[in-house]
């Protein structure tokens, strides 16, 4: 094994999206749902996904039946965000005594760390130095990548697709449509969500482009919530184009705009399409869509 653990980070060791479940959620269910998925420990959040506590397999045992999440959780919960680096991910752990660390962004658990995430790694000895990048790979990244836009359903989605595919023709770039499909719970498994937010995406586009672009755009549905998944969307595109009216989207947290927040943490430049401005669908060729999982 490499004796240098490198600069690992918490977005390297997480698992995203994060199972969570609502603070009214009795005690079999959380159960289950640990049962289910094969995993001991779940952020409890908020409607808005705002972390509240963690329950864990060891606050089930001997609870009451009827008992709910929020009685069961612990609180507060030592978190940690996707830059946390590995050695403070390991002291939080050790400190708090619990079995897993939610990583966050703005209070919305975006991923979870547990001592057997970390663990596994070491027994295969995968905790090795993370890639450096040099500025002439950013430089030539910025040159190369996509065109993403952010994609909710909107009236400002619609405005944002509009102005990134004149973009993309003029610039001759790739083209993204991005949507987030929310996190599963117990009220919605990953596949409801993603089927769910393919459809709108589609129904979108179609509004968006009746007569096509001319060009191709590729679809694409990630599990998670807005912010994050744009952001991390933002580290391999040229461009990042949402409308200024994206405020929750699916399932986002209701603390201010997300296009604002947008703003201050993506990894490229960000175009923010104006309500008051008016892109025509501009007539053109066919335009082929290929879905990504």
């Amino acid at each position: 094994m490499n004796p240098d653990p490198g600069p690992y980070r918490a977005r390297d060791l997480m698992t995203s999206p994060v199972l969570t479940t609502p603070p009214d959620a009795p005690r079999s269910a959380v159960a289950a749902l640990l049962v289910s998925h094969g995993i001991a420990s779940a952020p409890v959040v908020d409607a808005a996904g705002r972390l509240l506590g963690l329950v864990d397999e060891l606050h089930l045992v001997g609870a009451d039946d009827e008992a709910p999440a929020a009685e069961l959780m612990t609180r507060p919960v030592p978190v940690a965000d996707p830059d946390t680096p590995l050695d403070t991910i390991v002291e939080r752990l050790l400190d708090a005594g619990t079995r897993a660390l939610p990583v966050v962004v703005e209070d919305v658990p975006v991923g979870i760390v547990s001592r057997r995430d970390v663990l596994r790694r070491v027994a295969r000895g995968e905790l090795v130095p993370a890639p450096r990048t040099s500025p002439q790979t950013v430089a030539d990244d910025e040159l190369t990548g996509p065109i993403v836009v952010g994609v909710d359903g909107s009236d400002g989605s619609v405005r944002a697709v509009r102005w990134a595919a004149a973009a993309a023709r003029l610039t001759g770039a790739g083209l993204v449509a991005l949507t987030a499909a929310g996190v599963p719970d117990l009220y919605g498994t990953e596949g409801e969500l993603e089927g769910d937010a393919a459809r709108q995406l589609a129904a979108t586009l179609r509004r968006a482009l009746p007569a096509g672009d001319g060009g191709t755009i590729t679809e694409e549905v990630r599990a998670g919530r807005p912010l994050p998944v744009l952001v991390e969307a933002s580290e391999r595109a040229r461009l990042l184009v949402v409308g200024s009216r994206q405020v929750e989207g699916l399932g986002g947290p209701r603390r201010g705009s997300l296009t604002a927040r947008l703003v201050g943490y993506a990894r490229c430049p960000v175009v923010v399409v104006p309500e008051h401005v008016e892109v025509p669908a501009a007539p053109a060729d066919e335009r082929t869509a290929v879905p990504v999982p």
